[in-house]
Order: C-alpha cells, then structure tokens, then sequence
C-alpha cells in the first residue's frame, strides 16, 4: 500500500513539473475547437461525413 501512494506522489509532482516548464498540460480553447490534429499534423485525424 506505501508503495501505491509514493507512486501516486512522484506522479503528481512530475506533472506539476511538466506543467510548469510547459506552461501547462491543456491545450488553448481555441486550438481545441479547431481541432488538435490539424494545429499539431495539418491533417484530419477523422472525417465524420456520410457520402
């Protein structure tokens, strides 16, 4: 059991970390809204259109 919350300690200060050296771990709304795949890759990750 002491081994679960150490785990869950260093996981949790590593993603502070992360966050802080990246200015967080979320992506901006508006980035979100135009999707993810196309600001990361220029490319559709899915296309959800019917013929």
């Amino acid at each position: 059991m002491q081994l679960i919350g150490v785990t869950a300690l260093v996981s949790y200060r590593l993603f502070k970390l992360i966050g802080l050296v990246l200015g967080g771990l979320r992506v901006s709304a508006n980035e979100e809204a135009q999707g993810i795949d196309i600001i990361d890759h220029e490319k559709r990750g899915y296309v959800l259109s019917l013929i």
